[in-house]
């Protein structure tokens, strides 16, 4: 691939020990800190790798295909894209029993957030006390137990910086407190590259999060400072940056016909997102896209919710029938897993008498209504815990549950599944148990997300392995939390195509040749004054991420009665 870089990348490209290169989206940051990792990687000595840092999978998949573009097969064999949490979890496990003599143990999200809800005390206490006596880390302490461990450790520490002499970190503005500790070890025996957007900043709202953290970076290692400013090659042929930074900084919108805005009045919003998406779609084919990725993107995982319902169904459109969207929901992650183990559960009903069977399965709805209550925590979410877990115990001691969606369950057991071996259609089956009633609606949603059986997957492939061994879905569960828990981890995630549905915030990092934003009147609301004050900077920096992850197109579907998406002040100023 033949890269053209401007003075200001030369220089970077040149410059010896830390850099910090800061500039916006598709600024050429990653490709910059690929080609200072080439030049070094031909000076390593065996065994040694670049380790590049990131945040989530999604971004570690963009720099996976960057590497593609950039380094020959024997290069990135050379380098190693890790997220934090995989490369912190790493450390702890080759190494963990140095900080308190035991073997380590890990503790997942989903099993921490469950621990979470049914702990009655501080659980930040609590999960320092699991690391320090029992040496079991939570998924939320991985860094900072890292971090410990190198400080405490100089051996370690050194071991790390001979297998990673340079380290490339990425979207350094979101580093955490916890992260920013790991840093600072690393940076001790390590050279840093440093990649920031300061106007990327959308977790702020954090504690661990400090807003000042490049300024913080700026002090402990005086680095040679890039700024690439607003270049943009994710689409430089299209005025989608200059849009998005007008959005951010509230001045006027620039004429573009690479973002357009569709004003929808209530009856017809939800056909209006269906026709937006589908047009979308359309043009990007048209402009020779053979298969074209579409982000239809909503603040709230609630309003991502409604928007897969609005895509799902039929709608008339300008006379035109718009037949319903194949689409992938990008949802949370944990909530999906506590799904899934409740399928899961009723793949083992054969295995186990009634009784047992069906009280497993209303405890696993239980643990998916407690997981919901420990990330976002409300009386509803604990009471329905609550009666699912009080009617497990009912059916146990022969009484009849009192819910009427445990009620379902148990009928539901009590006549029984068949399954055939084919771990598809069984599994299909399995989640077609909660469509017995309404009040699994919500746990239903969760289950669909859960795409298990694409070609290579995981669980697929040992449920079919149980069922060729056995004939039985044995230990589903365990092997689909295992699975699941794993793959949180590792960058599995493919380019995507088509349409995918997932909110503002997990769109950070991710690259598609559409982009569609959706506003509701009511929920999804982007400038609500109940949750931020005027002029509404954060949901400004976070709208720019949003319509920044696009290449080719923007549309931005609102209410009729929604403010204007920029206020700027009269250029006169008041007149009286």
């Amino acid at each position: 691939m033949n890269i053209t870089l401007s003075d200001v990348g030369l220089s970077a490209l040149e410059a010896d020990g830390p850099v910090l290169v800061t500039g916006g989206p598709g600024s050429g940051k990653t490709t910059l800190a690929l080609l200072k990792a080439q030049r070094q990687i031909a000076s390593l000595d065996p065994g040694q790798e670049v380790l590049f840092l990131s945040f989530s999978r999604a971004a570690v998949r963009q720099v996976l295909v960057r590497c593609q573009d950039i380094l020959t097969a024997g290069e990135r064999r050379q380098i190693a894209v890790r997220t934090y949490h995989a490369f912190c979890m790493d450390i702890l496990r080759s190494h963990g029993r140095l900080l308190n003599g035991k073997p380590p143990a890990i503790l997942f999200p989903g099993p921490e957030r469950l621990a979470k809800a049914q702990y009655g005390g501080d659980w930040a206490v609590e999960v320092q006390r699991l690391a320090l006596e029992d040496g079991k880390y939570a998924f939320s302490t991985f860094a900072d137990r890292a971090a410990a461990l190198l400080a405490r450790s100089s051996s370690v520490r050194e071991l790390i910086s001979e297998m990673y002499p340079i380290v490339i970190l990425d979207e350094f503005q979101d580093t955490d407190d916890a992260q920013w500790a790991l840093v600072q070890q690393l940076a001790l025996e390590s050279t840093l590259v440093t990649l920031a957007d300061p106007d990327q900043r959308i977790f702020d709202y954090q504690a661990d999060i400090d807003p000042r953290r490049l300024d913080q970076y700026r002090a402990a290692f005086s680095p040679d400072e890039f700024d690439f400013g607003g270049t943009n090659h994710r689409s430089p042929n299209a005025s989608i940056l200059s849009f998005a930074d007008a959005v951010m900084t509230n001045e006027a919108l620039p004429s573009t016909s690479d973002v357009k805005q569709l004003s929808t009045y209530q009856r017809n919003h939800d056909a209006s997102v269906h026709a937006a998406v589908t047009w979308m779609m359309s043009q990007l084919r048209k402009a020779g896209i053979e298969y074209p990725s579409v982000a239809v993107l909503g603040r709230s995982n609630g309003y991502v919710s409604d928007i897969s319902l609005m895509l799902g169904r039929e709608h008339k459109y300008k006379q035109h029938t718009l037949k319903p969207l194949d689409h992938h929901v990008v949802w949370d992650a944990e909530l999906t897993a506590a799904a899934a183990q409740v399928v899961a559960s009723i793949l083992e009903w054969p295995l186990h008498d009634v009784t047992s069977a069906a009280a497993t399965t209303l405890d696993c709805i239980a643990d998916f209504y407690d997981m919901k209550n420990a990330e976002h925590p409300s009386k509803s979410a604990q009471n329905t815990a609550s009666s699912y877990r009080a009617a497990a115990a009912n059916v146990r001691a022969g009484k009849e549950p009192r819910p009427a969606a445990a009620k379902a369950v148990k009928r539901a057991c009590e006549a029984g599944l068949t399954f055939s071996g084919d771990a598809i259609a069984d599994w299909l089956a399995a989640r077609a148990i909660m469509e017995s009633s309404d009040k699994l609606a919500e746990l239903l949603t969760a289950a669909r997300f859960v795409r298990l059986f694409r070609a290579t997957d995981e669980i697929g492939g040992r449920l079919t392995a149980q069922w060729a061994e056995s004939g039985t879905y044995q230990g589903a569960r365990t092997m689909v939390q295992r699975a699941l828990n794993m793959g949180k981890l590792l960058a599995t995630e493919t380019e995507p195509r088509g349409v995918v549905l997932m909110t503002l915030h997990k769109s950070k990092g991710k690259e598609f040749d559409g982009v569609v934003i959706v506003e509701g009147q009511y929920a999804g609301a982007f400038f609500n004054e109940k949750r931020e004050r005027p002029p509404f900077a954060a949901t400004r920096r976070l709208l720019r991420v949003g319509i920044t992850r696009a290449r080719h197109q923007v549309v931005l579907v609102r209410p009729s009665v929604a403010p204007p998406l920029t206020c700027p002040p009269a250029a006169d100023g008041p007149t009286a």
